[in-house]
């Protein structure tokens, strides 16, 4: 993240400097945006939410619908509520990329995404990654949990490494990683969750002014989009082959912004000659084929999203599965503890002696034992792929229980117990 005082210095003398007239008439009613705004300090966060109202005013002017979520509310459980069935999705905050300074190895779970309010929020703008008022929800949790509608559109505005600029103390990018940064920070959402573009920018109601081209003019292809910017300078623009996904693109531009420092503070990612109106009404968004060296390198950190599970009666299987997961109190014998009830298929039952254990993942990844058997409405629209004690719901999910139902991925595979069975 850029120091506090050099950017909201920069933006402030910026402010009320750029305006978008509202079209003649509303012209996309029924597209959702989702506007996120997290926790940057408590002098920063409403220089944000100011940019962010920006961004906002030009969709519904455009006559499209507005999600907020904004600091101090901007948690996991308001952010996939904004998000959900979004056609653009536009954030705002702390932004952690990768390459960077501070690990030679990035994890998934926390780079390449958003600064939420964390678990230890405070009801302010408090950014602290230490004490949990703020967390970093990384490429990995945005893959799992985000569910945006079908060739959207994701735009980053003043997040640190989005566009390929690192931090203001750093030294500005080169140009290659600037590129990684840029490809790394849009896989997710290019690979994982159809959308058909990626725009990143630093400049002040960037945003806005992106948001207003999309709708205004939805048949644009995505590189004249990127063109539109006031301060788009064409010899400032640099092409390169995506770094991860075969057949998209990497727009990086180098220019002077924030007092005159020379960086990469506007990005773009995916197909130039794609639109907005094209990728929503025809569902061609060309996500691209994620290289080898890409692949190996999420591995790591990115549990698969699907193993198919082999036909047999129910005794060893093996793999992982994806799915919903609903709740239930506690199981006889294990009162307070964190269980597993899985539908018959995947090996749920009572434990005739040890019980098997199973690895469930959603917002943390627990080892928990199977001790019962659950209908789970198999075989019907809503079936689940497992039930979770209340405590097993609680280890592995902030969502609260009268959310229903939450994501979880399971892993199958015969696991060690923890801590061994309780005592009887």
């Amino acid at each position: 993240m850029r120091p506090v005082l050099a950017i909201a210095t920069a933006v402030a003398t910026l402010l009320g400097s750029l305006g978008f007239a509202a079209p003649a008439a509303a012209s996309q009613a029924g597209i959702k945006v989702a506007i996120i705004v997290g926790p940057v300090g408590e002098e920063l966060t409403p220089v944000y939410i100011s940019i962010a109202e920006a961004a906002a005013t030009a969709a519904e002017t455009r006559g499209a619908s507005v999600a907020r979520a904004y600091s101090p509310n901007a948690d996991q459980r308001s952010v996939r509520r904004a998000v959900r069935d979004a056609n653009v999705v536009v954030y705002l905050g702390h932004g952690v990329g990768s390459p960077n300074p501070y690990t030679d190895a990035p994890s998934a779970a926390t780079t390449n995404g958003w600064g939420l309010n964390g678990p230890n929020r405070r009801g302010d703008h408090s950014d602290s990654f230490a004490d949990g008022s703020l967390a970093y929800y990384g490429e990995a949790w945005i893959a799992r949990h985000a569910r945006p509608a079908p060739g959207w559109v994701m735009i980053y505005s003043n997040a640190c490494y989005a566009p390929g600029a690192g931090e203001g103390q750093h030294t500005p990018a080169s140009e290659e990683v600037a590129a990684e940064r840029v490809s790394a920070y849009s896989r997710a959402p290019l690979a994982d969750l159809g959308a058909s573009a990626y725009f990143a920018t630093d400049f002040f109601e960037g945003a806005a002014h992106l948001v207003a081209t999309l709708l205004e003019r939805p048949d644009l292809p995505y590189g004249e989009v990127f063109a539109s910017e006031p301060r788009f300078e064409r010899e400032a623009l640099v092409t390169t082959p995506h770094a991860s996904l075969e057949g998209l693109e990497t727009w990086l531009h180098r220019s002077a912004y924030f007092e005159g420092e020379v960086d990469y503070w506007y990005a773009f990612a995916g197909d130039p000659a794609l639109s907005f109106s094209g990728a929503r009404t025809t569902g061609r968004v060309h996500a691209g084929t994620a290289t080898a060296a890409s692949a190996g390198a999420r591995a790591a950190d990115v549990p698969p999203t699907r193993l198919a599970l082999p036909e047999n009666d129910g005794a060893g299987i093996d793999g992982s599965v994806t799915g919903r997961a609903s709740s239930y109190g506690e199981s006889r014998g294990w009162e307070g503890q964190a269980t597993v009830a899985l539908p018959l298929h995947l090996g749920g039952g009572i434990p005739q002696g040890a019980p098997s254990y199973v690895v469930v993942c959603a917002d943390r990844c627990v080892t928990m034992p199977v001790v019962d058997s659950c209908p789970c409405f198999t075989g019907t629209a809503d079936a689940r792929v497992a039930n979770l004690s209340h405590e097993a719901w609680r280890l592995v999910s902030d969502m609260p229980l009268e959310e229903g139902l939450i994501d979880v991925q399971i892993t199958l595979s015969p696991v060690a117990s923890p801590h061994g069975p309780p005592d009887s």
